[in-house]
């Protein structure tokens, strides 16, 4: 086993000395300057096409790209008519979207608490800032605020749920449409 990796060091080692070798006396016989005008004739007479680089001034402004996101509803209980009564695709929507929502509130506090956590244990580099910070502990307190509403939110998504389920058994619907 040993014998074969001193072998396979050896080989490496001298085909890399070998190289270096030949770069040495092809750098002296040759200028940059004709290395350079050489490999531009072989590319010339290869006849690739360069590869186009896309940059974000050739993507059109009205293009979305990834998933667009779900606009968010302000009313969080479904409404319904006088005496309107819905079918299970109906129900199976509603709860979804609240679901989505639901999800999305719970991921954005997921990042909010993670990025509060963060900050408590900041160290500020401007002495000013660190100063300032341990004085208000302004940028805290905000994120703490930004928690609570989405606390908040995340409670009206739970509290959409149940007024949907409290609505499918007024409706008379199934039980089993909101599963």
């Amino acid at each position: 086993m040993k014998r074969q990796l001193w072998i396979v060091l050896l080989t490496a080692l001298a085909s890399v000395m070998g190289l270096a070798q030949a770069a040495a006396q092809s750098s002296q016989t040759e200028s940059l300057g004709d290395l350079a005008r050489k490999v531009r004739e072989e590319k010339a007479k290869s006849g690739t096409k360069p590869v186009k680089v896309y940059t974000n001034d050739d993507i059109p402004k009205n293009v979305v790209i990834g998933v667009a996101p779900t606009p968010v509803v302000e009313t969080a209980t479904p409404q319904t008519g006088a005496g309107e009564v819905h079918d299970e695709s109906y129900y199976r929507k509603a709860k979804q979207e609240i679901m989505d929502r639901k999800q999305l509130h719970e991921r954005e506090l997921a990042v909010l608490q993670q990025k509060l956590s963060q900050n408590q244990v900041q160290f500020y580099p401007d002495p000013n800032k660190s100063l300032l910070q341990e004085y208000t502990r302004s940028d805290i307190n905000k994120l703490q605020q930004d928690i609570d509403k989405k606390k908040g939110e995340i409670a009206g998504d739970d509290k959409a749920l149940a007024d949907l389920e409290d609505q499918l058994r007024r409706e008379g619907g199934e039980p089993g449409w909101l599963r």
